[in-house]
């Protein structure tokens, strides 16, 4: 089966130049979708540039698609816009990722290497969690968030739908961060995190309210 990859940026390229360390097999790169015109008819890590992701609308057969953009946002717009139809989302796994029993995946994560998830965690639809990322027990991420290189994240975690966590942020064991929030990098969450907000420092604290903003 022909997989495209959705964005030509540092997560595409790292599907690209490392596909054969993921838990995926039958499976080759067809090529990039990418809304950046100056890229199309070129190639990237040797695989073409096919056109924009709007190419996604005229696919006919089973086709697998990941999508590797990293801000939740673009990730949900595109999501929304183009998985119905033939389109699979396989999930895309390091093969020295450790993953506790009694873990729950969705569909089309990514996860880098040297990450671990301890037990009873769930892991959402489309999360991308970057390299050596620690995921305690029984916590939660939900869909569309992204965990950049080196979170840590305490047990019984709770990340809302479509959370950015920054580099080398963590949380104390039962936080919960709500839905579209940022945490900068570095940062300590000891106390639970409304929607829509930017949180930064040791401990974090709030610095602005974020706007909802609809990006194509």
């Amino acid at each position: 089966m022909k997989l495209l990859i959705v964005g030509c940026g540092n997560i595409g390229q790292f599907i690209a130049h490392n596909f054969k360390e993921f838990n995926l097999t039958g499976v080759e790169i067809e090529g990039f979708l990418d809304d950046d015109s100056e890229r199309w008819g070129g190639a990237i890590c040797g695989y073409p540039v096919l056109g924009g992701v709007n190419q996604l609308e005229k696919i006919r057969n089973s086709t697998s698609v990941v999508v590797g953009i990293g801000d939740p946002r673009i990730r949900k717009n595109i999501i929304d816009e183009y998985s119905s139809g033939n389109l699979l989302f396989p999930n895309l796994i390091s093969k020295n990722v450790w993953i506790s029993k009694e873990v729950s995946l969705g569909r089309g994560i990514i996860i880098y290497p040297g990450t671990q998830i301890n037990f009873e965690s769930s892991i959402g639809d489309f999360v991308i969690i970057n390299m050596n990322c620690s995921i305690g027990h029984n916590s939660t991420i939900s869909q569309f968030s992204t965990l950049s290189p080196g979170v840590s994240l305490g047990g019984f975690t709770h990340i809302e739908e479509g959370v950015l966590m920054g580099i080398n942020s963590a949380t104390k064991q039962g936080i919960q961060i709500g839905k579209n929030s940022i945490v900068g990098g570095m940062s300590m969450i000891v106390k639970d995190l409304p929607a829509n907000v930017t949180a930064m420092g040791v401990p974090a604290r709030v610095t602005k309210k974020n706007l909802s903003i609809k990006m194509n």
